[in-house]
């Protein structure tokens, strides 16, 4: 489907509205991760080994922890937004508008085709689910 530009500029803004919103909780995720309490216990815990090999002591893990919770965060924008160039802008917004990222209302303000077509989408999959 061809979009017009009012379409391709709203295409961007939703765009723009999706990544500010899941990265707005992927950072409140890793702030949770940060802060969460460390038993006393374990802070004084001496260095130990297993089999010759060290045991990760509690900064460490949480280290590891939040690398990974970064690392599985970029591969998702990566394949989420680095292809959100004009011919791709709508499969784009029409994975955020799964994702529930994106309102109804937010997608009302599309032209006819795209808005029914992205709609039909959501409607497709939250009755595929049932």
């Amino acid at each position: 489907m061809e979009l017009s530009k009012a379409d391709k500029r709203l295409c961007r803004e939703l765009i723009n509205t999706g990544i500010e919103r899941e990265c707005k909780r992927f950072v409140e995720q890793i702030q949770r991760i940060a802060c969460e309490p460390i038993p006393p216990e374990q802070l004084n815990e001496p260095y130990r080994e297993e089999n010759g090999q060290s045991i990760e002591r509690v900064w460490h893990k949480r280290f590891i922890k939040l690398f990974r919770a970064t690392d599985k965060f970029n591969h998702h924008v990566a394949l989420r937004y680095d292809h959100a160039t004009g011919s791709h802008y709508l499969d784009c917004v029409e994975g955020l508008y799964l994702d529930k990222w994106l309102t109804d209302e937010e997608i009302s303000r599309f032209s006819d085709e795209p808005r029914d077509y992205i709609t039909s989408l959501g409607s497709f999959y939250s009755n595929d689910s049932n």
